[in-house]
C-alpha cells in the first residue's frame, strides 16, 4: 500500500516527533513522503530536531549549537531514544521513504548547507530528499553548493510575485501553510509549472477541502485519519475509528 502524503516529523501523534520510530511508523504506514527539521551541533554534525533547544523533547536543557554530538548522546528522549542525526535518519529511510529537510538557518549555523548537502551526496539519496527552508539565503547557498538539489521556499502563504522572484533558484516546489491556501492562487502557481506543497492539513474538514486540489501534495500529523479519508479502502477498521 501506497500513501501519497507527508508523514509530517514521523508521526508525532504517537511516537515522539523526529525520531528513528517516528519515522519507521511513517514507513511502516506507507507514507510517500515525510518531514525532518534539522539544526547543527557544536561540532558541524546535522542534527534532527524541530527545537534549537533540547529542552521540549529531552532530559536535558541547552542550545543545540552548545553542544557536541557526543555531548547530545547523553541526553534521552522518552527515558529511551536517542537525538538522530540527519545521516542516522537518511540511512533509515534510504530507498523507502522520500524526505522533507528544512533547514532551521537562522543565520547561527554556519556551513549547515554543505554539512547536509555532504551527507546527501554520501549515502547517495539525491533524488530522494527535499531541501526546504523559511531563509532565502540558505536556498540560495544550496543552489550555489548544486544544481542538482530539489529545492524550494517555505511561507505562510503563497505569494506568486515571490515566487517570480525565486525563479532564478530553479525551484521544485513552493511549500505553503494552510491557512492561507486559495484556490486562484493554486491555479495561478500550477499554470507557472510550480509544484505545491502543503501543511498542516490535520482535521476532517481540511482533508475534504484539500481533496479538490489532486496535485497538492500534503503534509499532515494525522497520519491514519489520512488515510481513512484518502484511502478508505485501505482501512478495514476506519469507521470504527471515528473518521467519517
Amino acid at each position: 500500500m501506497t500513501i501519497r502524503g507527508i508523514a509530517h516529523q514521523g508521526y508525532p501523534l504517537k511516537f515522539p516527533e523526529n525520531t528513528l520510530s517516528s519515522f519507521q511508523a511513517a514507513i511502516d504506514l506507507g507514507f510517500t513522503h515525510t518531514k525532518l527539521d534539522v539544526h547543527l551541533s557544536k561540532d558541524g554534525v546535522p542534527i534532527v530536531m524541530q527545537d534549537s533547544t533540547i529542552d521540549r523533547m529531552t532530559d536535558g536543557f541547552g542550545e543545540i549549537k552548545d553542544f557536541t554530538y557526543l555531548e547530545l548522546q547523553q541526553f534521552t528522549i522518552n527515558n529511551e531514544e536517542k537525538i538522530p542525526s540527519l545521516e542516522e535518519v537518511l540511512h533509515l529511510t534510504k530507498d523507502r521513504i522520500k524526505v522533507f529537510i528544512e533547514l532551521k538557518q537562522t543565520g547561527f549555523y554556519h556551513g549547515l548547507e554543505q554539512k547536509v548537502y555532504e551527507i546527501i551526496e554520501n549515502l547517495d539519496v539525491l533524488s530522494q530528499v527535499y531541501l526546504i527552508s523559511f531563509n532565502h539565503f540558505s536556498l540560495a547557498r544550496l543552489r550555489i553548493i548544486s544544481n542538482k538539489l530539489q529545492i524550494g521556499p517555505l511561507s505562510k502563504e503563497l505569494l506568486p510575485n515571490e515566487c517570480e522572484h525565486l525563479k532564478q533558484l530553479n525551484l521544485s516546489f513552493y511549500a505553503v501553510h494552510y491557512n492561507k491556501l486559495k484556490k486562484t492562487d493554486v491555479e495561478r502557481f500550477e499554470e507557472m509549472g510550480v509544484p505545491i506543497v502543503v501543511w498542516p492539513v490535520n482535521t476532517i474538514e481540511q482533508m475534504k477541502y484539500m481533496q479538490q486540489f489532486p496535485n497538492v501534495l500534503i503534509g499532515t500529523d494525522e497520519l491514519e485519519k489520512y488515510q481513512a479519508i484518502y484511502y478508505p479502502k485501505t482501512v478495514t477498521n476506519w469507521q470504527q475509528m471515528g473518521y467519517r
